[in-house]
């Protein structure tokens, strides 16, 4: 197996990975424990220190990433098939499938259940094939050996040594050169920690620059819904979130309370430090960790906040966001949340059925913020996000999660989706919110969150004009309809719009 360039941090993978292992490996024949304590005093009784895979074993182990057997035994040696880790990575990191129409190896068509994955972690350099010459394995061509067995300590030092390797960053959406180089990555405990771009009030907001767009042109996020119909129950969803509530934008410049006015997020290099994160409300819906997160990073509501405190994070190296819910740094560096995602931009992954997110909705929140550098290009090309004060126990594309205990089907469910009438004269309004209210128009806004009615949200930015800002309250609830978009759909696992 050659060991290619990781182009994506897989250190988080791990845990996931492993997981998946093990429930692959349920229904396996498994090499018994030796009677013999032959490595006694070692954290598995069957990994010495004299084996060739000891270090990658202990260190995925150390970090948490891996566990091994009740009776105190890794079992290094069962196996799993080449194909069945390529189609664990791309689901574990929720990589789209790569269905090239030219297959790259003689061995992985396309009519294999493996092809896909097969191409997809072939192309971001996880790993890749075989030159022929082999028995079986005529010339010209390349083969990946699909059916060949992998052990899980061949597995442990895959990723052991990807977790070394920085990755070169590509442009989203384009696939990365064939014969890419790369730079080792450097010491985890950097004498100068690198500097992440943040928003604050000191500053302009920063927006997910260099190559990361976020999601795809076509995902449901970035479609322009202004045509759909409208949804057969959106009367009765706006009177119940209030026909004449005003808007209000749920952010802008300076501080309230002491905190940002907003949801802030921070953009952080490739090279940025991971951290352990502690779950400790929602744990069993949440990404593991470690994650990317600063100790410096900002806090929804500032550092004392008492309310949603969400810490967003873009690692512009892989083009990953990472988003956690009631966060709180800890002295060693790591951090507490009750619950975190990842979203890796280039993907129409949606989280699993029934799985919350940093967001009640199951969705995530860096896409749906209305930021300063977009308004001020002119166009916002995004649905945004709102919360409203009483939702039903119910969700819609492409929303994964609810929060609430009513069945009233009178109440919006999460993940419904508002436009402001294109009846609704905006001609009047200063610049930077008209911006905002065509987007409303174009794009819409996502229910997201309970919360107060018709509150929109930003990212804040010393450069908004509260004044401005605050003459959205002369729009109401009877300004907006729910739209139906079902028929965007093409998966209900995908964000993927038609």
């Amino acid at each position: 197996m050659v060991i290619g360039v990781v182009r994506l941090r897989l250190a988080w993978l791990v845990p996931a990975l492993f997981i998946t292992l093990g429930v692959a490996l349920s229904d396996r024949a498994v090499q018994p424990a030796s009677a013999d304590t032959a490595c006694a005093g070692e954290r598995f009784t069957d990994v010495c220190s004299s084996d060739w895979f000891y270090p990658y074993v202990v260190d995925l182990s150390n970090s948490g990433a891996i566990s091994g057997y009740a009776d105190g035994t890794f079992r290094s040696y069962n196996d799993i098939t080449r194909g069945q880790i390529a189609k664990m990575i791309v689901n574990a990191l929720r990589w789209t499938t790569y269905n090239l129409p030219d297959p790259t190896f003689n061995d992985a068509q396309p009519d294999s259940p493996y092809y896909g994955f097969i191409e997809r972690v072939v192309d971001y350099g996880v790993v890749s094939g075989y030159v022929c010459g082999a028995a079986g394995e005529p010339c010209p061509g390349l083969y990946f050996r699909p059916s060949d067995a992998s052990t899980r300590a061949q597995a442990c030092k895959i990723i052991g040594l990807a977790r070394r390797v920085r990755r070169t960053p590509t442009v989203t959406g384009t696939p990365p050169p064939a014969t890419p180089s790369f730079t080792p990555q450097p010491s985890r405990t950097p004498t100068t920690p690198p500097s992440p771009t943040r928003t604050s009030t000191a500053g302009p907001t920063s927006t997910p620059g260099g190559p990361c767009a976020v999601f795809p042109p076509d995902n449901i996020w970035n479609r322009n819904i202004a045509a759909l119909p409208t949804h057969v129950m959106s009367s009765n969803y706006v009177a119940s979130i209030g026909l004449g509530t005003a808007l209000h934008a749920d952010f802008g410049s300076g501080l309230y309370n002491g905190g940002p006015m907003g949801i802030p997020f921070v953009t952080v290099p490739g090279s940025q430090l991971f951290v352990p994160i502690n779950f400790t409300e929602y744990g069993g819906e949440s990404d593991p960790g470690p994650y990317p997160v600063p100790t410096n990073a900002p806090i929804e509501g500032g550092p004392n906040s008492t309310g949603d405190r969400h810490v967003l994070v873009l690692d512009s190296g892989s083009c990953t966001l990472y988003e956690m819910y009631h966060s709180y740094p800890q002295p060693n560096g790591s951090w507490n949340a009750g619950s975190g995602a990842l979203w890796h931009l280039a993907s129409h992954a949606l989280r699993p059925v029934g799985w919350t997110s940093a967001d009640a909705a199951g969705l995530p929140i860096l896409p749906g913020l209305a930021r300063y550098d977009e308004m001020a290009s002119g166009t916002i090309r995004h649905a945004l996000r709102f919360t409203a004060n009483s939702t039903q126990r119910a969700y819609l594309w492409p929303a994964r999660h609810y929060a609430s205990n009513s069945t009233d089907p009178n109440l919006p469910p999460m993940g419904l989706r508002m436009r402001l009438r294109a009846s609704v004269d905006i001609s009047g309004y200063p610049t930077q919110l008209r911006v905002i209210l065509q987007a409303l128009k174009d794009y819409g806004m996502f229910l997201a969150d309970n919360g107060s009615s018709w509150f929109i949200s930003g990212a804040p930015d010393d450069r908004w004009d509260n004044n401005i800002l605050h003459q959205i309250n002369t729009l109401h609830g009877s300004d907006f309809e729910a739209i139906d978009e079902s028929g965007l759909m093409i998966d209900p696992d995908s964000g993927q719009s038609r």
